[in-house]
């Protein structure tokens, strides 16, 4: 099944976005982003351990969830109404005025620490939920359809690569310059986030968003959802997948090893095996391009609910295997899921689609741990394991059930709209060009060929001295522009 992409026709022939200044300008300012991102989780809990409280210490760092769970939705809609570059621009000044103010406040009331960073820490949770649904609608507007995919792997290696060095970068820096020094550091990142988040050129335009209040945004992707099969589909296995998988991975694993009385560098490197599956899973998505991307995706998964339940049943060794199993996997499916939502949906819902998965995840995941928990303690760890394995298996299975999400295919994507192309770019007018030359060539060459042979028999007329007069120069028939039925 072919779906529908609402972009420029030209967008299948734009260049890949390994190669493309535009993507990797963006992509270098999500990079500082998403490492601002993790630094300030260090950050925030280095402050918090400092108050001695163990209830004060998890409220404060607790603080910057709320907003984020209460504005996830509402971030969407304000993402698919706004210019995206401005957006990400003013998101990234928010954080460096908030981080300018907590800083000059640290300096001034030393004795007041954790409310000062209770409230930097409210304002980040509110601008995460407008910078990530923003970041989800930005590579539909630069790479070509054909690209999203590997537009979206190269954004989640980032992002992943992010995971490991922000926190790194942050305690080397707590260590060196205290608390000050670390919040100054992490002010100059998002400086340099938003310097780069501002050279951004789109290269296509977006569908522009119905005139309705917020609210009403977030009525009209719910009913979107409802009404297009693929699309909702498609999130339906997006929230299932980290309902079944996060328990394991963020609890489960700790629990078994403290089981199996394996020491705290053996649970490092189980953690380990699943960033480097699925650091290893990301980068092969850069090279290969599946014909029915959701297909591959949510056949890989299946494997991944299979390597999810053995984590509960094999040794030390065969546990490590399974856990790089699930990264390798997740590396794989997560970038061909991410990219086709940002294929298939309209531009128009991309930011609150994806936000929707972000609230579904905020709301759900807290459930999830806490009834693995409660499961766990009842039956106990391996066969709770085991459930969320086969619960993974079944949810990928019956996806790939689906006709509509099993059969799409991101390079018969038929254009229905056009929306505005940059003139300014040189790929994309030789792309343009190209395409008008296919789609006119057969239907121009056949007309000259015809104006060619009767031009000649008309000049063979001549020559022989049938007629007196000299040949009338003959004028082809003009050319027919455009398809013909």
């Amino acid at each position: 099944m072919a779906a529908k992409w609402d972009g420029d026709p030209a967008a299948v022939s734009a260049s890949s976005p390994i190669r493309d200044r535009r993507y990797l300008t963006f992509l270098g300012g999500a990079a500082a982003a998403d490492i601002g991102d993790q630094a300030w989780i260090v950050i925030l809990a280095y402050a918090a351990a400092q108050s001695g409280s163990a209830v004060t210490a998890t409220l404060t760092v607790a603080a910057g969830t709320v907003p984020r769970a209460v504005f996830d939705l509402f971030g969407g809609a304000i993402a698919d109404r706004l210019p995206t570059r401005p957006l990400l621009v003013g998101v990234a000044a928010a954080r460096v005025l908030a981080l300018a103010a907590g800083l000059l406040a640290l300096i001034g009331f030393p004795g007041h620490t954790i409310p000062i960073i209770v409230a930097v820490a409210v304002l980040f949770g509110a601008a995460d939920a407008l910078h990530k649904p923003a970041t989800f609608t930005m590579p539909r507007q630069i790479v070509g359809v054909d690209h999203v995919v590997r537009a979206a792997g190269l954004r989640q290696l980032v992002n992943r690569l992010a995971l490991l060095g922000g926190p790194a970068l942050a305690g080397v820096v707590l260590a060196a310059v205290a608390l000050k020094g670390a919040v100054a550091g992490l002010l100059a990142v998002f400086v340099v986030a938003a310097v780069l988040l501002s050279l951004v050129r789109v290269r296509f335009g977006r569908e522009p968003q119905a005139r309705e209040s917020v609210v009403a945004g977030v009525r009209s992707v719910l009913g979107f959802l409802r009404s297009d099969t693929p699309s909702r589909a498609l999130v339906q296995a997006l929230v299932g997948l980290n309902f079944f998988v996060i328990p394991v991975l963020n609890i489960g694993v700790a629990l078994r090893a403290h089981e199996q009385g394996w020491s705290a560098q053996v649970l490092g490197l189980l953690i380990a095996c699943i960033g480097v599956g699925a650091a290893l899973g990301t980068m092969i998505t850069l090279r290969i391009r599946p014909r029915h991307p959701m297909r591959f995706a949510l056949s890989l998964l299946v494997v991944q609910g299979l390597a999810l339940g053995l984590v509960g049943l094999l040794p030390m060794v065969g546990t490590g295997v399974a856990l790089g199993v699930v990264g390798l996997t997740a590396g794989l499916a997560s970038p061909m899921m991410a990219g086709t939502a940002q294929a298939i949906v309209p531009s128009h819902y991309v930011g609150r689609v994806f936000a929707v998965v972000g609230f579904a995840d905020d709301a759900l995941i807290p459930f999830a741990l806490v009834g693995y928990g409660l499961v766990a303690d009842r039956i106990g760890l391996t066969p709770t394991t085991v459930i969320c394995g086969i619960g993974m298996m079944v949810l990928m299975g019956l996806g790939l059930l689906r006709k509509p999400l099993r059969d799409l295919r991101l390079e018969e994507l038929a254009p229905d709209t056009q929306t505005g192309s940059q003139p300014d770019d040189p790929a994309l007018e030789r792309a343009q060009r190209e395409q008008a030359q296919r789609e006119q060539g057969p239907l121009e060459q056949g007309h000259l060929e015809q104006g060619r042979q009767e031009y000649r028999q008309v000049s063979r007329r001549g020559a022989a001295g049938l007629s007196g007069s000299r040949p009338a120069a003959y004028e082809p028939a003009p050319v027919r522009r455009g398809r013909t039925d």
